[in-house]
């Protein structure tokens, strides 16, 4: 296509019609966003030069416009603990005031790229809920679609992420274990993701700070691990790893198998990695005539409705929805219209809950 006469003002309309590329594409590469592929930001910058193009600062500052995000996630997740149900309605009362639409996408296979690449497919933008897998990220970045990861990492930091601080709730709830006077403390968790390894390194960074060596063999009780290797259940450990044995990631199943093997024998104080974890501990405990929280105080994370209301309530740890959500979107759109060409990766904050779960042995 000959290129337009330099004497009259070339606009993106212009470059729109020497590319066949699309203005919003256009934008992109003049804000040097990284959400375009090589091969076409080369055939835009390229009809820039030809046609004389001037970017102008204003709509540098601007950036691009979207009209609606994306929300993706696993089916796996639920609903049912409140804490997805939660983080959207917290997303949607920022899209609103953004004046932004939002839509839903579960996914309900995400092991098959083919699948998740159509349901993704020709979105504006995405927010990626809980659902960090690298098949799940790379087949989504694929398709060059800004992408927030919330509540998980790439790994490879090559989309922004925004999560709560678990290494510092992980910290505080392990902190105030060790303030009432707690020294045999146990971990129970299963650490298949990001955010839930990161609330074991909160842990044994707070032994760490009372001196306390850490022992994975004595501080921490893995469900997956105890499923498969001391309960001989391949297809439970399998299931806990994929995340597909319920929002306590089976310690309902594998801590009474625990408790009765002596597990937790000479445990003073347990940190579960979410409520839904601790709740199952209570009840267990509670099956075999343990009591908390004078024989074994139990903490959480999350703090679900329902932890207020167990026997006795829960102390956990709180994330700050509105902030979590706020960064999110917030981070989303100025990626998008500012276009820089690097990656974040966003903590927001957590604050200690102080219920009646834990039991102070300093006198």
């Amino acid at each position: 296509m000959p290129l337009k006469n330099k004497t009259q003002k070339t606009t993106l309309s212009t470059i729109e019609s020497v590319t066949g590329v699309s203005k919003s594409t256009i934008s992109r590469v003049l804000n040097n966003s990284k959400f375009v592929k090589p091969e076409i930001r080369d055939k835009v910058l390229q009809a820039i030069e030809d046609t004389g193009y001037k970017k102008s600062a204003p709509k540098l500052q601007i950036g691009v416009k979207i009209s609606r995000i994306t929300l993706v996630m696993g089916d796996y997740l639920g609903m049912a603990s409140g804490f997805y149900t939660r983080l959207i309605s917290q997303i949607k009362e920022e899209a609103k005031d953004l004046g932004l639409a939002i839509d839903l996408v579960v996914l309900k296979n995400i092991t098959n790229p083919e699948v998740v690449s159509k349901q993704v497919a020709d979105r504006e933008a995405i927010l990626l809920l809980g659902l960090d897998t690298p098949e799940v990220i790379s087949t989504i970045q694929a398709h060059q679609t800004p992408m927030v990861i919330v509540n998980g990492s790439d790994l490879r930091l090559n989309s922004s992420s925004v999560s709560p601080d678990y290494a510092l709730g992980g910290l505080m709830a392990t902190q105030s274990l060790l303030d009432a006077g707690h020294r045999n403390i146990k971990l129970i968790l299963s650490d298949y993701r990001y955010s839930l390894f990161e609330r074991k390194a909160g842990f044994i960074r707070a032994l760490e700070g009372a001196n306390i060596v850490f022992d994975a063999s004595q501080h921490v009780l893995d469900l997956e691990d105890y499923a498969r290797e001391k309960m001989n259940d391949s297809t439970l450990a399998d299931l806990i790893s994929s995340g597909k044995a319920g929002m306590d990631f089976g310690a309902s199943i594998v801590l009474p198998h625990a408790i009765a093997n002596g597990e937790l024998k000479d445990v003073t104080a347990a940190f579960c990695v979410c409520d839904m974890v601790a709740i199952s501990l209570i009840d267990s405990l509670a099956t075999e005539g343990i009591k908390v929280p004078s024989e074994i105080s139990v903490i959480g994370f999350d703090d679900l409705e329902i932890s207020s209301l167990t026997e006795p309530p829960l102390s956990t740890v709180k994330t700050n929805f509105s902030a979590l959500a706020k960064s999110a979107v917030r981070l989303l759109v100025t990626e998008i219209g500012q276009g820089h060409d690097y990656s974040v990766r966003l903590n927001t904050q957590v604050n200690l809950v102080e219920r009646q779960s834990i039991h102070n042995l300093v006198t």
